[in-house]
Formats: C-alpha cells, structure tokens, sequence
C-alpha cells in the first residue's frame, strides 16, 4: 500500500477526478443535443419543403384552368358578338381572335394535364419524404430524451460526489491540500498525485532523483522535482 497521506489524497483525487470527467460529459451534451435539433429541424423543413412544391403545383394549375376560363369566356362573347358585326373585315377579325384563343386554350389544357401529372408526382415524392423524415424524427426525439434523461444522472451523481467531498478532504492536510487544489485546476489534464514506477514519474516521465526516492520510502508527502506533482510509491517499489 502506499503511504498513508497518499492513500488519503488518491481518495480524494478519484473523487475529483471523477467529477471532472462528469462535468466534462455535461459540457458536451448542450452541443449534441443542437444537433440534434438541427437534424430534426432539417427533416421537419424539407417535408414542409416538400409539401410547399406540391402546393405550388397545384397553384399553377388552377392559374392555368382560370386562364383557360377567361379565355372561353372571350371566344363566348366574340361569338355572340360576331352574329352582329356587318363589316366582314370586323367578322374575319373575330373569327381570328377565336381561332388564337382555341390555340391558347388547348397549349393551357396540355399544360393543365402536364401539371396534374406534377402534382401526383409530386405527392407521391411528399408522402413517401413524410414517412421517411417522421421516422427519422421519432427517433431523434427519443435520443434527445435520452440525452436529457442522462444529463440529469450526470448533475445528481456530480451532486452526490460534491456532497461527500468534504469528508475525504478531511484526511489531507491543509498545506498539502492547498498545492494538491492548484495541480487540480492545471489546464494539462495530469492527476496531481501519480505513481513512481521504476524510478520514473508518471507525470513528466522523467527519472526522479534518489533524494525522492528516498523521502517516499520514508512515507513523506514528496513532489516530483521537474514537474512539481505529488508522487508516491506502493510496496512493491
């Protein structure tokens, strides 16, 4: 076993150690679940997408239908009109009109049975894409529920650890506490307290000096001299 203050303080190092991990997890999930979003957002949009091409297809028809209509109805009253025209110049000119009218309204009526074959494809495109993205959905919901379930077993287990902190900072002492704190908050991610393995650190790597050696093997609260960690030994060193 190792020496009794770095039994102490690997106790409490895995405490924190562990809620670091924790927070860091916690950290990430914000991120995750936009994507989410992003992603069920995506798929709701293009359904919508979708749904608005149909539609205007649908629009272009009926446009198309009451042009056809205006059109009929111009050829009705030319028609009407024409039994009473006596100049034959007037007449033939009517009858012009007429004839371009049917030209127009018979482009429109192919044009009419070309958008309605639009229009089904078109549905057939929006219902198969409806299916599709709401399976799609349903899932990225149930993930993102997943995801909101779990950050909140994040917050109570990094509750509970923080509740219980106190009673192993308790077996450390103050001075030892106060260096063990700032090699906490390090931004190099290395645990304070590391293992002395064949006289190597297992923080920089790099061979301890025999005036170490010496102190753990005493039992002394001892800091690696190149990096400043806490190091210790177990029995079999």
């Amino acid at each position: 076993m190792a020496a009794r203050w770095a039994e102490a303080l690997l106790k409490l190092q895995t405490v924190d150690l562990r809620i670091r991990e924790l927070e860091t997890r916690l950290a990430l999930l914000p991120k995750e679940m936009g994507t989410l979003k992003d992603k069920r957002d995506a798929a709701v949009a293009e359904v919508a997408a979708a749904a608005n091409a149909a539609k205007k297809i649908e629009l272009d028809r009926r446009h198309v239908e009451s042009e056809i209509e205006k059109l009929n109805a111009e050829n009705k009253k030319l028609q009407q009109q024409s039994s009473m025209v006596k100049k034959n110049t007037e007449y033939q000119a009517m009858l012009g009109t007429i004839a371009l009218n049917e030209k127009k309204i018979g482009d429109l009526e192919s044009r009419v049975l070309e958008l309605m074959d639009e229009f089904e494809e078109a549905k057939k495109a929006y219902r198969k894409l409806k299916q599709n993205n709401e399976a799609a959905v349903n899932a990225i919901r149930a993930e993102f529920d997943e995801l909101v379930a779990f950050a909140g077993d994040l917050k109570k287990e990094i509750a509970q650890l923080k509740a219980e902190r106190p009673a192993d900072v308790c077996g450390v002492d103050n001075e030892t506490l106060a260096r063990y704190n700032r090699l906490l908050a390090g931004k190099d991610g290395v645990p304070p307290l590391v293992k002395v393995e064949n006289e190597i650190c297992g923080s920089c790597h790099l061979r301890v000096t025999r005036q170490a050696m010496t102190n753990m093997q005493k039992g002394a609260v001892t800091s690696c001299e190149n990096c400043m960690h806490f190091i210790y030994l177990d029995d079999a060193e």
